[in-house]
């Protein structure tokens, strides 16, 4: 039974795509990375969607994760596929969704690296943000957006590399209906 949803508080980091090393995006073996076909919407929904359920730092944000991740990953299938993949041997065990022209929220990394949870710590994750930032910059950008839950594992050492940088996301009070109610 999903847990359910709460409030989700995220913090965005952007990195500056000039700083972002070169070469930084090299799987070590036997695993190879690839850009993604537009028909692989199915499996890469698949790895994402075991990455963010089985990772208790994003427990309780379901309906976050339904609207803004699989919605900006279906979106980054839409025209042409923005997303890469992590394979070992047949199997994608490794996803990063971006969007070149971001949505409202002005995020670029829609689903930042997942990668199945027995293939983690191995350094796919930090290969699939290098490669990811890489595209981006390919595409003419001078600078990439991602979210993620604050003090979490990724907050703290996935994010911060390649020049990661938090930025300050400014607090919307709440209406005074709603503070009197809570």
């Amino acid at each position: 039974m999903a847990i359910p949803s709460k409030p989700t508080k995220l913090v965005k980091f952007r990195w500056k795509l000039s700083q972002v090393p070169t070469g930084a995006a090299q799987p070590p073996k036997p695993y190879v990375l690839r850009a993604a076909g537009e028909q692989e919407l199915a499996d890469a929904l698949r790895v994402i969607l075991s990455s963010y359920e089985l990772d208790p730092e994003w427990s309780g944000c379901a309906a976050h994760i339904e609207e803004c991740v699989v919605a900006g990953v279906k979106r980054a299938f839409g025209d042409e596929a923005t997303c890469l993949f992590i394979q070992h041997g047949n199997r994608v065990i490794g996803v990063s969704a971006y969007l070149p022209e971001p949505g409202n929220d002005g995020v670029h990394l829609i689903s930042g690296p997942c990668v199945l949870a027995e293939y983690r710590n191995r350094g796919l994750g930090a290969v699939l943000l290098a490669a990811t930032l890489e595209a981006l910059g390919s595409r003419g950008l001078a600078e990439a957006i991602g979210q993620v839950r604050p003090n979490t594992v990724s907050a703290k050492f996935l994010c911060s590399k390649f020049g990661g940088q938090p930025v300050a996301i400014p607090q919307i009070p709440l209406p005074i209906e709603a503070a009197v109610a809570a």
